[in-house]
Protein backbone atom coordinates (compact mmCIF):
# COMPACT_ATOMS: atom_id res chain seq x y z
CA UNK A 1 0.00 0.00 0.00
CA UNK A 2 1.37 3.55 -1.03
CA UNK A 3 2.15 6.00 1.70
CA UNK A 4 -0.77 9.26 1.35
CA UNK A 5 1.19 12.46 1.44
CA UNK A 6 0.41 14.61 4.36
CA UNK A 7 -1.31 17.77 3.13
CA UNK A 8 -0.34 21.32 4.85
CA UNK A 9 -2.71 23.60 5.90
CA UNK A 10 -1.72 27.30 4.29
CA UNK A 11 -3.64 29.99 5.22
CA UNK A 12 -3.58 32.35 2.20
CA UNK A 13 -4.50 35.21 4.23
CA UNK A 14 -1.86 34.74 6.47
CA UNK A 15 0.81 34.26 3.86
CA UNK A 16 -0.91 37.71 1.49
CA UNK A 17 -0.61 39.16 5.40
CA UNK A 18 2.88 38.88 5.84
CA UNK A 19 3.98 39.15 2.15
CA UNK A 20 2.01 42.62 2.35
CA UNK A 21 3.81 43.98 5.45
CA UNK A 22 7.63 42.87 3.67
CA UNK A 23 7.61 39.47 6.16
CA UNK A 24 10.17 36.34 4.31
CA UNK A 25 9.81 33.48 6.32
CA UNK A 26 11.83 30.53 5.13
CA UNK A 27 14.04 27.72 6.59
CA UNK A 28 18.05 27.53 7.12
CA UNK A 29 19.63 24.29 8.00
CA UNK A 30 23.61 23.89 8.81
CA UNK A 31 23.80 19.95 7.80
CA UNK A 32 20.25 19.32 5.84
CA UNK A 33 19.17 17.07 8.18
CA UNK A 34 17.98 19.84 11.05
CA UNK A 35 16.09 22.83 9.80
CA UNK A 36 15.16 26.20 11.89
CA UNK A 37 12.59 28.57 10.72
CA UNK A 38 13.91 31.88 10.03
CA UNK A 39 11.73 35.07 10.10
CA UNK A 40 12.84 38.94 8.52
CA UNK A 41 11.43 42.11 8.36
CA UNK A 42 13.36 44.74 6.72
CA UNK A 43 16.86 44.85 8.79
CA UNK A 44 15.65 42.46 11.41
CA UNK A 45 16.30 38.96 11.30
CA UNK A 46 15.05 35.98 14.09
CA UNK A 47 15.48 32.53 14.22
CA UNK A 48 13.03 30.68 15.89
CA UNK A 49 14.66 27.84 18.40
CA UNK A 50 12.58 24.80 17.61
CA UNK A 51 14.24 22.28 15.34
CA UNK A 52 12.81 20.42 13.17
CA UNK A 53 13.54 17.67 10.64
CA UNK A 54 13.04 17.62 6.83
CA UNK A 55 9.43 16.15 6.93
CA UNK A 56 8.06 19.01 9.69
CA UNK A 57 9.35 21.91 8.38
CA UNK A 58 6.82 22.66 6.03
CA UNK A 59 4.33 22.78 8.52
CA UNK A 60 6.43 24.70 10.79
CA UNK A 61 6.65 27.34 8.26
CA UNK A 62 2.83 27.39 7.82
CA UNK A 63 2.30 27.99 11.31
CA UNK A 64 4.83 31.19 11.63
CA UNK A 65 2.99 32.70 8.67
CA UNK A 66 -0.51 32.24 10.70
CA UNK A 67 1.36 33.07 14.18
CA UNK A 68 2.26 36.05 12.47
CA UNK A 69 -0.94 36.53 10.96
CA UNK A 70 -2.99 36.16 14.67
CA UNK A 71 -0.80 37.95 16.80
CA UNK A 72 -0.70 41.21 14.08
CA UNK A 73 -3.92 41.04 12.29
CA UNK A 74 -6.30 43.42 14.89
CA UNK A 75 -3.58 46.36 14.75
Amino acid sequence: MAKKKKIYSLNQEAVKYCFDKGYKIYPVTKDNVTYRVEMTLGNQKATLADVYNQKDIHQAIADVYQMCYDKRKDK
